[in-house]
């Protein structure tokens, strides 16, 4: 039996030495999926020198979110023998990963199961990023599974439009271009680009609780006040938010519903294996 099969906690790294390629959008979706098997708030750790995007989640109740500082890097990584339920990592770019992936390889990864998920976009350097981060976490772990993540896709359904966005991903016999090399323990999945992920920061909230949300009461009892007073500005102006929160809610649930939840049971196949 193998270290890593000797907890029922599951690891999920997010990570990329590329900044700018959807890792918090990930990593929000990962989230999502534990707490779409577990009904409890998630774990959820951002290891980032330059950014502090957890802190636009500070309306969500599914994650328990924290900023850990490289300094406190080792720190984690020894209480994560302790961690209890499924965690995600959200690690950023740049000196974040190096320094993660340095920590990393004076252990040998981690006790329990472990899951890398590396975004990246159709641009070369994103893949070269990408091929890179994989190639430093294979110097330490080789059982883990990897999975690399086309972020942002015009279509995913379209396989040939995606083949072509993620030529430099995919390959092409015609243009010399080499398919990336995957070994048996690495796949990928894909997601979709929406504007929803430029907007859910401002709102606090996961896609995922944002789909469940419910404003037409609110907007119904607004409206009326409203009507009987369309000088009041302050009215005017809730009307309008409803009005747009219940846009918003009507997209995140079209993106669970159409995305999400075929994203979570490949997730959870991956799991399994």
């Amino acid at each position: 039996m193998s270290k890593k099969e000797q907890s029922t906690t599951t690891i999920f790294v997010c990570i990329s030495s590329k900044g700018g390629v959807g890792k918090t959008t990930v990593s929000n979706m990962l989230a999502s999926y534990i707490y779409n098997q577990t009904n409890t708030p998630v774990n959820y750790f951002e290891v980032d020198q330059e950014n502090q995007n957890v802190k636009s989640l500070s309306k969500s109740q599914i994650l328990n979110p924290s900023l850990v500082a490289l300094e406190n890097l080792k720190k984690l990584l020894e209480e994560s023998i302790m961690w209890e339920g499924d965690t995600v990592l959200d690690i950023g770019g740049n000196a974040s990963t190096t320094t993660f992936i340095n920590h990393l390889k004076l252990t040998g990864g981690f006790l329990a199961k472990t899951i890398y998920f590396i975004p990246l976009s159709e641009s070369d350097q994103d893949i070269i990023n990408a091929k890179d981060t994989h190639s430093s976490i294979r110097e330490f772990d080789q059982e883990s599974q990897i999975v690399y993540v086309l972020n942002k896709c015009q279509n995913k359904s379209n396989v040939e439009l995606t083949n072509r966005q993620f030529i430099n991903f995919h390959g092409s016999d015609i243009l010399g271009v080499e398919p990336t090399t995957m070994d048996k323990h690495t796949t990928y999945i894909a997601m979709d680009y929406n504007t929803i992920y430029n907007v859910t920061g401002r709102l606090g909230k996961t896609i995922y609780e944002l789909s469940s949300d419910n404003y037409d009461d609110e907007y119904k009892t607004v409206a009326q006040e409203f009507f009987k007073d369309k000088s009041n500005q302050d009215l005017y102006k809730q009307v309008r938010r409803l009005m747009f929160l219940k846009e918003m809610t009507s997209i995140a649930r079209e993106v669970v519903e159409k995305e999400y939840l075929d994203l979570f049971a490949q997730i959870k196949k991956i799991q399994k294996s």
